[in-house]
């Protein structure tokens, strides 16, 4: 009776131990396995993150900016009011002289960066001419007198389209002389001091891609699916 006592308590013993042993491979295969975040064939052991962070980052130029502004790359955390933001100006990029728009959306696990969604460059040159204060201010300091000044004056303000009629009458009012510079520099200066500045940033053979009303919606969901992605984590 005794052996069979014995061997029913070793028998037990037995069985608590594999029973264990299958709980530990079932729930720590289950833990190891729910503590990788995969996107994209990167992976990333979130046991060892302390910090996860969905952030934005963009250029966003439009012409109403001031000219601090032009050019400049904003880095910023992605949720759902920023993306409300980056819908509104998105919205008014249209109607602007000229812009810039290129977004990323990513995961910072620590300091590993994951990009969720990047946007195609969306780009509006700047190529209306006018004689405006910023080429006026230029051709002073250059040592153009009172009657060209006033001269220039007759046409300030007034639109062109065509760079070469630009050029033409600039040098016809104000009575300069033809030559490399004014070819090169009269229609820079006739962007204005913020078109100016927007224009150098480009290369000079980036062609245009202008920002259609289907572009806004694919970025708006582009930007909402890559924040699903965070709060899914």
């Amino acid at each position: 009776m005794q052996r069979e006592d014995k061997f029913f308590k070793v028998l037990v013993l037995v069985i608590l131990i594999i029973l264990l042993f299958i709980s530990y491979k079932v729930f720590g295969a289950v833990d190891s396995k729910s503590s990788f975040y995969e996107y994209r064939g990167v992976k990333v052991n979130l046991a060892q993150v302390h910090k996860i962070e969905p952030r934005v980052s963009y250029y966003a130029t439009l012409s109403s900016d001031s000219y601090e502004q032009i050019n400049k790359q904003y880095s910023t955390k992605l949720d759902m009011n920023e993306i409300q933001n980056i819908k509104n100006f998105l919205t008014m990029a249209p109607q602007s002289d000229f812009y810039n728009i290129e977004i990323s959306a990513y995961m910072m696990f620590d300091d590993e960066k994951i990009e969720l969604y990047h946007s195609q460059q969306y780009i509006k040159l700047s190529k209306e001419y006018s004689v405006n204060e910023y080429l006026l201010e230029t051709l002073q300091a250059y040592g153009i007198d009172d009657f060209q000044y006033k001269n220039l004056l007759k046409i300030k303000d007034k639109k062109y389209k065509s760079r070469d009629k630009f050029i033409d009458d600039v040098i016809l009012y104000a009575k300069l002389r033809r030559g490399a510079w004014s070819e090169k520099e009269i229609p820079r200066l006739g962007l204005s001091k913020k078109g100016d500045k927007f224009m150098q940033a480009l290369p000079e053979d980036l062609e245009e891609k202008l920002l259609q009303e289907k572009d806004i919606k694919a970025i708006v969901v582009g930007l909402t699916r890559a924040y699903s992605e965070y709060l899914g984590i």
